[in-house]
């Protein structure tokens, strides 16, 4: 089993989980984006009970249309994306793949929300869409 390990640009945010990714994914969809600031996520699915969070970690909350809350985890010094999570789906979390200590263990499995893709976004078209 990989031990996923991780935390932020300045190092104040760490995080480990003892768990393997459920599923790994790139998200076009334009929250994504703008969370980002560039055309698209990279993602990890972890259970939430494993994983650990140490640091200055803020939230922004938004309510989505289907009434759930997505929380998006970021350094509060650097302000590097980490975390993200939903009121729909308190079981898991996910990882942003640029925070891995190691980000070779990011293998994406499937690109969603492609349809508000940006034309200058080019993902591996043999991922499933």
């Amino acid at each position: 089993m990989t031990r996923i390990e991780g935390g932020c640009l300045c190092g104040a945010v760490r995080y480990s989980s003892p768990d393997e990714p459920r599923f790994a994914f790139f998200c076009q969809c334009r929250e994504c984006q703008r969370a980002t600031g560039t055309g698209h996520n990279a993602l990890l699915v972890v259970p939430a009970d494993g994983l650990t969070i140490e640091g200055p970690l803020k939230y922004y909350d938004r309510l989505k249309t289907n009434g759930n809350t997505a929380s998006h985890g970021f350094c509060a010094d650097c302000g590097s994306p980490v975390t993200s999570m939903s009121s729909g789906h308190p079981d898991i979390r996910l990882i942003a793949a640029g925070s891995l200590d190691d980000p070779a263990l990011f293998k994406p499995q499937k690109v969603i929300w492609t349809e508000e893709a940006q034309p200058w976004d080019h993902l591996d078209p043999a991922l499933p869409r």
